[in-house]
């Protein structure tokens, strides 16, 4: 037990470290330093893709595999789990018709598995490599993926604070790379979480200026937070980047151990945003305000959400307003487990939690602009 819950103790600081790396090479370092070891695998490589090759660009392994060389994305396994976005574990490579065997035949390796790096439309994997024949064990493929998702989150963080470092001493430079940065990212699932987040982007300018309109004396609600509001909420769901697609596209309702992965993508919202925060040297109010936005918009009023379990007034004000844009659009949307609600009975279901899972005010604010949800919805929309 005291070994297992310190293996755990090193799997978390792993992470860690790897979330706060400030570049491809450092995050490579942290990889190659710590994983094959907390595995229990005999070699470990890490693997870009570069056009229509597979690069194998950094390994820790007994013996030396293929570090600086390339292959065509045809002719080896990388680039097959690269291809179909899919982990592979195979417990004996010379059975397998996958694996290009005059590449393997002169190493170590008699068992593999390979997971791919950035689910949906994967730049790179990690493989991980066993000297003898068997299945590798479920707990060491687990932990792969757990650090391949890791290290993409932390290279979607070095692309987006890449793309920042010229804007540090203008928020504004700043506040555009990042919704592009988004954009780019958004690309790599369907048209419609493009169509999402660009809804979800009007609803809360909407639902803003309807809840300043009732309510002028809260603090900070004024023009310049509905601008950044609208500005900063295509980065709610930046967390998602480091979801699996087994679990975001799943076709059915999700198992509690699933719904607790797809939990992880609040925080993992916010530890990007801040990284690009650190990156820039200083806080800046369309960065926290985004920051607060990805981590808080799934608290609910009543304290049972997640992932602070946050209450009431507790729950920053943009968290509370992106839970109703959000909560609504998923309502009258038709995804790929469930059809479409219609309007009034998204307005229904929001107007009965009331004072459960959303803010009273933000609901009273909901129900007098609940049209023009309706037609940004209808704008926004294409056919799936």
């Amino acid at each position: 037990m005291e070994k297992h819950r310190f293996q755990m103790d090193e799997m978390d600081d792993l992470l860690l470290n790897i979330s706060m790396a400030r570049g491809l090479e450092e995050i490579m370092t942290v990889v190659r330093q710590s994983a094959r070891r907390l595995i229990g695998a005999d070699g470990l490589a890490f693997i870009l893709r570069d056009k229509d090759d597979c690069y194998y660009v950094d390994e820790d392994a007994i013996k030396p595999l293929w570090k600086g060389q390339r292959f065509p994305m045809e002719a080896c396994i990388s680039g097959w789990a690269m291809q179909h976005s899919e982990v592979v574990v195979i417990d004996d490579i010379t059975k397998d018709p996958r694996i290009p065997q005059d590449a393997y035949r002169p190493t170590f390796v008699k068992s593999l598995a390979m997971v791919p790096l950035r689910p949906g439309d994967p730049f790179g994997a990690i493989g991980a490599y066993w000297s003898t024949v068997g299945t590798p064990p479920d707990d060491s493929v687990y932990s792969l993926q757990r650090i391949a998702n890791t290290a993409a989150v932390a290279m979607a963080n070095v692309a987006l604070t890449n793309s920042l470092a010229e804007a540090r001493d203008e928020a504004a430079r700043a506040r555009d790379a990042m919704i592009l940065a988004m954009a780019s990212l958004a690309e790599t699932r369907d048209h419609e979480t493009g169509d999402h987040i660009r809804r979800t982007q009007h609803y809360v300018r909407v639902l803003a200026e309807a809840l300043n309109r009732r309510e002028p004396e809260t603090t900070g609600l004024d023009e310049e937070f509905v601008d950044l509001l609208y500005k900063s909420a295509p980065l709610h769901d930046i967390g998602k980047v480091g979801i699996p697609d087994r679990i975001l596209q799943k076709p059915g309702r999700l198992d509690r151990a699933e719904y607790d992965i797809m939990k992880t993508h609040a925080d993992l919202g916010r530890t990007a945003i801040a990284t690009a925060e650190r990156y820039i040297g200083s806080s800046n109010p369309f960065l926290s305000l985004a920051k607060e936005i990805a981590h808080c918009h799934h608290e609910k009023w009543d304290g049972t959400g997640y992932p602070r379990g946050l209450k009431g007034e507790d729950i920053p004000l943009a968290g509370r307003i992106m839970a109703v844009a959000d909560v609504y659009d998923a309502l009258v949307s038709e995804r790929v487990y469930k059809p479409a609600m219609s309007h009034n009975e998204a307005v229904d279901i929001i107007t009965g939690e009331s004072g459960k899972h959303f803010d009273p005010a933000v609901v009273a604010a909901f129900d007098e602009v609940a049209p023009q949800f309706a037609e940004i919805h209808r704008q926004f929309s294409q056919p799936i």
